[in-house]
């Protein structure tokens, strides 16, 4: 088994991330998709680190991974959504979350029965057409029954929770296509195993060597589930051990392994970009000190990348027009203004003041 230091592994990830050089825009979208966290800018951001180019036209925003807002490519939705989804009880519990499936059994539900009369009403809802959250909350409550619709201190009502409405991305019912709109699905023409098998492919190219452990805990997908993923490119599969631990990557991508290629520039990526969540976290961040603070309970902070390498943790605060950008440098500093300029128009202030 070929063991590798967590450096060269970093290295393979972040080309696996196009964040070693810009590429057009839809490789990077195609990569791994990019999360709309924060709203409104997350997707720009992580497009901009990747790419010189717009967003492309043919993507498609869905509740994806973790139930997450995803802007990925419209021919490889599947990918995103329906592989995502298990095929028993137990895996769907941990698809819509813990505590709603809890809610809906003792509601008296199945979970299969819940998500069932949920898309139904989902898709009776908007076959006129999109709605915002509010209307959307509004047609379910008017076509679900009263145990799919328990009470919400939060927002004092009574709305179908978000672990179940989120899966209807993954169950190819719903779609974003702006903030906080729905709008019916139209799936792609993928066969289901091809897209559990892209699902996979995509998971190694930019997080591996990894398991499918890491990938159902990123994905939020049953590990039972993930298994059988894994096991359907099996015979693609080269293990590999990160400092001891045990991984796979395709065997596709053993060279860029072996030499993956040399990373140069500064990005400025959000604290949910892809790369940052990866789902091993200790090669991300060594330093227990430093991976406490990138990733508090709550407000995570973006992270310099220069040539590659983690060089600080940045917050940006708008005050009127202006981003303040204050960074914790972890190397030496460099220079971020033409990055903290871009960032601060995706947040539509006219300048950014880096400190």
């Amino acid at each position: 088994m070929l063991e590798v230091e967590a450096a060269r592994a970093l290295a393979f990830r972040v080309a696996g991330h196009h964040l070693d050089r810009r590429v057009d825009a839809e490789a990077a979208v195609a990569a791994i998709g990019l999360q709309e966290y924060p709203p409104g800018w997350g997707a720009a951001a992580a497009l901009r680190a990747r790419s010189p180019g717009p967003m492309p036209e043919d993507v498609v925003q869905v509740n994806s991974f973790r139930g997450s807002p995803y802007v990925v490519p419209r021919r490889d939705a599947r990918i995103f959504t329906a592989a995502l989804v298990p095929e028993d009880e137990a895996g769907l519990k941990v698809l819509v979350g813990a505590a709603p499936a809890k809610e809906v059994v003792e509601a008296g539900y199945e979970l299969g029965e819940a998500l069932a009369l949920v898309s139904a009403a989902a898709r009776e809802g908007l076959a006129a057409g999109p709605l915002d959250r509010d209307a959307f909350h509004q047609a379910m409550r008017e076509r679900l029954p009263d145990g799919l619709l328990p009470w919400c201190r939060g927002c004092q009502s009574h709305h179908v929770r978000p672990g179940l409405w989120r899966a209807l991305g993954p169950l190819e019912v719903t779609v974003m296509p702006g903030k906080a709109t729905w709008a019916l699905a139209e799936p792609p023409a993928m066969p289901i195993e091809e897209a559990r098998r892209g699902l996979v492919r995509r998971f190694l190219r930019v997080f591996g060597p990894a398991t499918h452990t890491q990938l159902a805990a990123w994905a939020q997908t049953a590990p039972s589930h993930a298994k059988r993923l894994f096991e359907g490119v099996d015979d693609e599969l080269e293990a590999v051990a990160v400092e001891g631990r045990r991984g796979f990557v395709l065997a596709a991508d053993g060279d860029r392994l072996a030499s993956p290629p040399r990373a140069s520039g500064v990005r400025l990526l959000g604290g949910y970009d892809a790369y940052v969540a990866q789902p091993d976290r200790a090669s991300l961040v060594p330093d227990a000190a430093v991976r406490k603070r990138l990733f508090p309970a709550v407000g995570r902070p973006g992270v310099v990348l220069a040539d590659g390498v983690m060089a600080g943790l940045w917050r940006g605060r708008k005050q009127g027009a202006v981003l303040h950008v204050e960074v914790d440098w972890l190397t030496d500093p460099v220079d971020i203004a033409e990055e903290a300029a871009a960032i601060a128009a995706l947040r539509g202030c006219a300048e950014a003041r880096v400190a």
